[in-house]
């Protein structure tokens, strides 16, 4: 039962964001349009921010295990085109609130994509030191290059999605290309 009225509060929010500015939706109007009270609504989110990037989740894994089962570049893709194809969430999004909160509702999403590709499964004979001292550059290699894909898609999509999704994925697979050789 929770995870379906989490999930009927995501879908009411993405469809009030096609009807209504970001600013004129309320907890109260989410909550009304799932039959449920304010109570429940802060039962599962912290906040409409909160809301707002599980609410992109869903949407993006739609119940699967997909970050296990795909590679990085078929993510993306299908990622990119789940933008596109909501680009009236998106931009809604885009011009009401900061584009922090919309760069920390796709953050975790990239995030999960990226590391599908950037974990590799290699045996290292080195010490322990050493090898948790390449951990921790390998998790700043991939927040770094996690921050510069969430902060190029938003760029995409600000500029109302002029270049194709194909073209997006090969550039970014072109500069991983370039970091993982």
């Amino acid at each position: 039962m929770k995870k379906k009225t989490e999930m009927m509060l995501c879908r009411a929010f993405l469809e009030l964001l096609r009807k209504y500015s970001f600013p004129k939706i309320t907890v109260q109007m989410i909550a009304g349009q799932c039959g449920v009270n304010r109570q429940t609504f802060y039962y599962y989110f912290d906040n409409i921010y909160d809301l707002m990037a599980k609410a992109f989740e869903y949407e993006i894994t739609n119940e699967r295990t997909a970050y296990a089962e795909e590679t990085w570049e078929s993510f993306m893709r299908r990622f990119l085109y789940w933008m596109r194809d909501n680009r009236v969430i998106i931009k809604n999004i885009l011009f009401n609130v900061e584009s922090k909160y919309l760069r920390q509702a796709i953050y975790p999403i990239i995030s999960k994509g990226m590391n599908s590709l950037c974990h590799h499964d290699s045996v290292r004979n080195i010490d322990d030191e050493a090898e948790e001292n390449d951990i921790e550059k390998d998790e700043f290699v991939i927040h770094f290059l996690v921050l510069g894909v969430t902060q190029y898609v938003l760029e995409w999509a600000d500029g109302d999605f002029k270049e194709s999704v194909e073209e997006v994925v090969d550039n970014l697979c072109s500069v991983l290309e370039k970091v993982y050789d």
